[in-house]
């Protein structure tokens, strides 16, 4: 591994563990084992670090949440169960996500794009999903209350879960939430639609009702 990436994977990890805030880059190199300019070298600052992870992360989920005309009900599930295992991996960065939008401007406006980009992803996925028989929209916006819930709970989860369902499993963790998506989808899916969610929900030991 080069020096580029093993400086990524440990400030990874140790943010992980102890939270972006709580530490800087002298922590970071004592723990590698080099001087801080080696990781100036290729990060000039923090924020540059923590920049690039972000990108990371955000590759990641752009090569799963993908405009799709043919989807089934449960592609579409399984496009947020790997989003949320990146999620996990990347936890730090959804867990202090307030501060490095105010701390990072480079970030943040990276953020609003990225979010307009996946939220109009969300929505073609929806349409797709209509067209193909598993869920029913009465007018426009009723496809808006849904890019806007599944959006609000695929970008907090993390959040949430750290605060409420700190016991439980990871894999539980997703299964709530993934559940919560399905709850929401329900009162506008078809029998076909049900039935499909069902199944996908049963994978995870969980039932819609």
């Amino acid at each position: 591994m080069d020096t580029r990436h093993k400086i990524l994977d440990k400030a990874l990890e140790m943010f992980n563990e102890r939270g972006i805030e709580y530490v800087g880059l002298r922590e970071l190199a004592s723990v590698l084992d080099m001087r801080v300019s080696n990781i100036t070298y290729y990060f000039p600052t923090k924020d540059d670090l923590v920049y690039h992870l972000s990108t990371e992360l955000s590759k990641k989920n752009a090569g799963v949440i993908v405009q799709k005309e043919t989807l089934t009900m449960t592609g579409f599930f399984e496009m947020f169960q790997q989003v949320f295992h990146h999620h996990f991996e990347f936890r730090c960065l959804l867990l202090s996500v307030v501060h490095l939008m105010k701390q990072n401007k480079h970030m943040a406006n990276e953020y609003k794009k990225t979010q307009k980009q996946r939220n109009d992803t969300i929505k073609s996925n929806l349409q797709a999903l209509e067209k193909a028989g598993y869920i029913k929209m009465v007018d426009e916006g009723d496809i808006e209350y849904l890019v806007s819930g599944i959006s609000l709970v695929s970008r907090f989860w993390i959040s949430e879960a750290a605060i409420s369902y700190r016991d439980w499993s990871f894999g539980q963790q997703i299964g709530h939430y993934l559940f919560l998506i399905a709850k929401l989808l329900i009162p506008f899916s078809t029998a076909k639609g049900k039935r499909e969610i069902g199944s996908f929900l049963a994978t995870l030991n969980l039932q819609a009702k």
